[in-house]
Order: C-alpha cells, then structure tokens, then sequence
C-alpha cells in the first residue's frame, strides 16, 4: 500500500497501554475470530483461527490438548494473535498483540473453557448433544499475557468514505452461517 498523509498511522502498545486502548478494547469486545500464530519446530509459523474471551486482562483461548498449537506452546510460550474487524475496500481495523501464553490443564481448564464456548454459543446451543461431543475435544485452556500490540485501524480514513459515496469497495464473502 501507497504511503498516504491521510492514512491513519499503525500504534505501538505495550503493558497496560494495550487494554486501555480504545481500538483493543473494541475488538476484544466484539465475538470476532481470532488467528492464533505459534512458532514451530523447525521455525515455521502455525497460524489458527480460534475463539477467544478476554479474562481477566488476559485473552484465553480452549482448544484440544493433541493440537500443534499446544505443542508449538510447550516448547515456546511466545506467540502473536491477530484479531480484526475488516469491511469492504479500506474500511479495516485490527491488532497484532503478542505475549506468552501458559497453558491450563486439569480442573482450572474447565471454566475458563467455558468462558470462551458461551461467548459463542447459546445455552440452547450448548445443551445439544452433537455441539456438547465436538466442544469436549477442548480440554485445555490458552491465556496469553500481553505484552505489546500493534494496532491498525483505516474506518475514518477519507479513500474510506470516497469509496463507499460511489459504492466503490467489492463486498466480502458475508459470514452468515451455511447451511
């Protein structure tokens, strides 16, 4: 991207600046999807999409204890999630917060597990036996401690508003469930 004196420029964050920021506290608000990115054996990048709550001043994740995530973890605690609310043409925000990341087995798993399913799953939803056999297979919990942010954000920039007077932006693909 063409550098533009109208841009709204990237902000550096660290320690308590990340969750006092107004843009973090959006996101992290928002039930969007999370990209998780851990570091590999060999040095390669794992990065996936998960759920996520903020608890806490931390944000947790629940996964499967089999993962590679989990295992990219045990052997290098630091990783970078990536979390956005992006619209049609320039109308795109988001974070890049990384930190360490313990994880949490056993008994203390389990409500912080439960944090992040009914943050995206009704109790109706929850109670169905089909959705209650694919959630058991999160049997551990990510908390990632924070420790600096990069965030973006394009929604007042004026390429923003001069697309959208003339319906310039293509649309993306809607999230509305499939069926």
């Amino acid at each position: 991207m063409a550098s533009d004196a109208s841009a709204t420029p990237s902000r550096a964050l660290r320690g308590r600046g990340i969750l006092s920021d107004p843009l973090i506290q959006e996101l992290l608000g928002e039930r969007l999807v999370a990209v998780l990115a851990t570091t590999g054996r060999g040095g390669g990048v794992h990065a996936v999409p998960l759920w996520f709550a903020l608890v806490d001043g931390t944000v947790v994740f629940a996964t499967g204890a089999a993962s590679r995530k989990v295992r990219d973890l045990e052997r290098e605690p630091r990783a970078t999630v990536v979390v956005h609310d992006s619209r049609p043409g320039f109308e795109v925000c988001g974070a890049s917060i990384r930190g360490r990341v313990d994880i949490v087995r056993g008994n203390a798993a389990l409500p912080l597990i439960e944090r992040v399913h009914r943050r995206y799953i009704s109790g109706e939803g929850l109670a169905l036996p089909e959705a209650r056999a694919f959630l058991a297979g999160d049997d551990v919990a990510l908390v990632m401690r924070l420790e600096s942010a990069m965030t973006w954000d394009e929604r007042a920039n004026p390429a923003t508003a001069a697309l959208a007077t003339v319906g310039g932006a293509l649309p993306l693909e809607p999230t509305t469930p499939r069926r």
